[in-house]
């Protein structure tokens, strides 16, 4: 599977086959490595979504901005905030954020001011409400929550999510009350930029971040857990690199939204650094750069992480909604 940035997710229905098998003949101890493998196609996933078409920095900037501009507490995509009332990002807070060169985060932010996604002042940049309500980005909202939703259903059937909360309210009309899609953005845009944040911290670059993600998941696509590791193998048991699915250039830039020769090049990096290989005319995460430190650490970060989310969606209410739609829908 090689296209991505449309509304429909391109993992979604792979990732919950993989469920089945996890949950079929898995014990616990095999989770963490399951839920970093789904959690990887998952934020792959909210990025595509994020893209409409664009490039994936330029997406990552309007998310930044958007969760910027709200007041602590606030929903980011709230309608009823004016323009006047969200907190403008500076270039250089935006460019800090994601550690990308000053200037090119100040071409980027004037192009799509240019294209009228957002609003820039000496003040620093804002998405305005009308770029907020536009039917193509509620639509987007939309997709992904509903991602969000299959995510939950999949880690759930991998008992991968033990000793929620419980919601914050027992209002039965709380309860019962449609789920917040405002709120469910603002949590999730929250989650996918600080499990960013920590592939900044442990690979040092954005590009090698998504491009390093998209190479793992496309050599391991369709293919089954494989269960919990032996006592003397580590945190995680990983495929051998013969059993990996190399994945050509032109597929791996059409993936990650990267141009074919930004991919080559960050392609090179990273074999420098020993965490992608060459396998025949493709590309692979080789099995000890899984088993490495630095790996290692995303996954651990990446599973605090998620349980952080689904902890806040659980207090909301939104797991109890979702957990009812399920059973309307057996």
């Amino acid at each position: 599977m090689e296209s991505r940035g449309t509304l429909t997710p391109p993992h979604a229905q792979a990732g919950a086959d993989n469920a089945q098998v996890v949950r079929a003949d898995a014990p616990a101890s095999a989770f963490p490595h399951a839920l970093h493998r789904a959690g990887v196609v998952f934020l792959l996933d909210i990025v595509a979504l994020a893209r409409h078409g664009r490039h994936p920095l330029d997406a990552l900037l309007l998310a930044v901005i958007v969760q910027a501009n709200a007041a602590p507490g606030a929903d980011a995509a709230d309608l009823k905030t004016s323009d006047a009332q969200r907190r403008p990002i500076s270039v250089n807070a935006l460019a800090n954020s994601l550690r990308l060169p000053f200037e090119s985060v100040r071409r980027r932010v004037h192009r799509l001011a240019a294209e009228g996604l957002c609003q820039v002042s000496r003040a620093g940049a804002v998405v305005p409400a009308a770029v907020l309500g536009h039917p193509a980005y509620v639509e987007g909202v939309a997709g992904a929550c509903e991602r969000l939703r299959l995510f939950y259903l999949e880690l759930r059937a991998m008992d991968a999510l033990p000793d929620l909360p419980l919601p914050a309210s027992e209002d039965p009309a709380e309860l019962t009350a449609p789920v917040p899609t405002a709120s469910v953005a603002r949590i999730l845009a929250d989650h996918a930029l600080r499990v960013i944040d920590v592939a900044l911290a442990v690979y040092g670059d954005v590009v090698d971040a998504l491009i390093l993600l998209e190479t793992f998941c496309a050599n391991t696509e369709g293919l089954p857990f494989i269960g919990a590791p032996a006592a003397d193998e580590g945190p995680f048991r990983v495929y051998d690199d013969a059993e990996r699915r190399p994945i050509l250039l032109s597929p791996l830039a059409r993936r990650s939204g990267f141009a074919i020769e930004t991919v080559r090049r960050h392609a090179e990096e990273l074999m420098a650094q020993g965490l992608m290989r060459r396998a025949g005319r493709g590309y692979i995460v080789p099995a000890a750069a899984l088993a490495g430190p630095a790996v290692v650490r995303f996954a651990l970060e990446n599973a605090v992480q998620t349980r952080r989310m689904f902890g806040q969606l659980a207090q909301l209410g939104v797991l109890a909604a979702w957990e009812r739609q399920a059973e309307g829908a057996a």
